[in-house]
């Protein structure tokens, strides 16, 4: 059966549609997933450390549309085995609450540095598990790692510029 020009071209932008959204669906997916290898994000979740400061809409990241940082000053940093991926590597400067979810196979655990100081950390995270801190990032160049270990020298270190 032959079709007329216009319910070729209206078939043909169902299709486009329908292909469009399920690249949205698989992006989404992917993001989601932050490139990790090992188990699967969390079940418990535990919080450890902390600064002054409590998460508020005052600190919104500036970053691509893969980023895990939210409006409402949440952020998400994902570890694996051996890395840490915050989504950007540039932020607001401002309060934040860090969700920190351990993708990999070993323990982890996260801290942020600011002027070579410690001001936030988290306690050890299990595999698969998650953890929070609450921290308020400074204007300058902050450096979220594992203090785990040798982690930190195998790669488990970002460094982020605070605008």
């Amino acid at each position: 059966m032959r079709l007329s020009g216009t319910s070729a071209t209206r078939i043909s932008r169902l299709r486009l549609g329908r292909g469009a959204a399920g690249l949205a669906v698989a992006l989404a997916a992917l993001t989601a997933c932050g490139g990790g290898s090992g188990g699967s994000a969390s079940s418990a979740s535990s919080t450890a450390g902390s600064t002054t400061g409590a998460p508020s809409s005052a600190a919104a990241g500036a970053s691509s549309a893969a980023s895990t940082v939210g409006q409402d000053g949440t952020l998400t940093a994902k570890e694996a085995d051996f890395s840490i991926d915050l989504g950007t590597t540039n932020l607001k400067a401002g309060p934040y609450l860090v969700t920190v979810d351990n993708t990999g196979n070993a323990t982890h655990d996260l801290v942020v540095e600011q002027n070579g100081r410690k001001i936030a950390g988290t306690s050890s995270i299990s595999p698969g598990d998650s953890a929070s801190l609450s921290v308020t990032l400074k204007p300058g160049t902050s450096v979220f790692y594992c203090s785990i270990g040798n982690h930190r020298a195998m790669g488990m270190e970002t460094t982020v510029t605070v605008q």
